[in-house]
């Protein structure tokens, strides 16, 4: 029998997954029609491939999407911080 715990929460890791390079896509200016698709796609990659494959592909993922987004928030922070300064010094 499937535990069907196990399956929601691999799911939803995925279906999270998919929606951050799909927002990378978007980023680097892919029209936004096209998303469905590159959705479906990206997930396929991440079902279709045997399951060593995938856990490898999930920890680079997660790996390199949570620190990328941990700079992108470190850098606001610090160009938040700079364009302060800024204001105070004039």
């Amino acid at each position: 029998m499937i535990d069907m715990t196990y399956l929601t929460n691999e799911v939803l890791m995925l279906a999270a997954v998919v929606t951050a390079y799909v927002g990378i896509l978007k980023a680097y200016g892919v029209p936004s029609k096209h998303n469905h698709l590159f959705c479906l796609a990206i997930a396929a990659i991440f079902v279709l491939v045997p399951d060593k494959i995938q856990q490898t592909l999930l920890t680079v993922s997660l790996v390199g999407l949570t620190a990328s987004g941990a700079y992108h928030y470190a850098k606001g922070q610090t160009d938040k911080e700079e364009r302060e300064d800024d204001a105070d010094s004039k």
